[in-house]
């Protein structure tokens, strides 16, 4: 069983039916619900998502993009809260590579809870890559 971290991008593709890449992230998920893999996403990638509906004035979504979450919570795949921990290591990663804060949480968390890899279209996300193993969905494994 692989443990798959998720960067927001792939949330975000899924919930605005982005394809090619809707197609691969429902795929994930079901890894996820079949017991196949275990899914981890941050605390970060979700106020990321729901902040673009809330922005958008979009209630409607954010309760659907919240209901999904917390049906997949159900089924191997974990919402991970910002501990001390993971923050230091933010800290650490983000002092060694640069790039935005919210990627270094999301990178250290994807650290901590012993991720095989996280998946991430975002090029700029790489620079995590000497720290967690980043693909891009195309190279899938799931």
């Amino acid at each position: 069983m692989l443990r798959i971290a998720l960067d927001t991008n792939i949330l975000i593709y899924l919930l605005e039916a982005t394809e090619p890449y809707a197609g691969k992230v429902e795929n994930i998920l079901n890894s996820f619900m079949k017991g196949e893999n275990h899914g981890i996403i941050s605390t970060v990638s979700v106020a990321e998502v729901l902040t673009g509906f809330y922005v958008a004035k979009d209630e409607k979504r954010a309760a659907k993009t919240k209901s999904l979450l917390q049906d997949l919570t159900q089924n191997n795949f974990t919402i991970v809260d910002v501990t001390f921990k993971i923050a230091d290591l933010a800290a650490s990663l983000r002092a060694k590579r640069g790039g935005r804060l919210p990627d270094a949480i999301i990178a250290a968390t994807a650290v901590d809870q012993a991720a095989n890899f996280i998946y991430s279209q975002d090029e700029d996300f790489r620079r995590f890559s000497e720290d967690i193993k980043v693909l891009k969905l195309e190279q899938g494994q799931a």
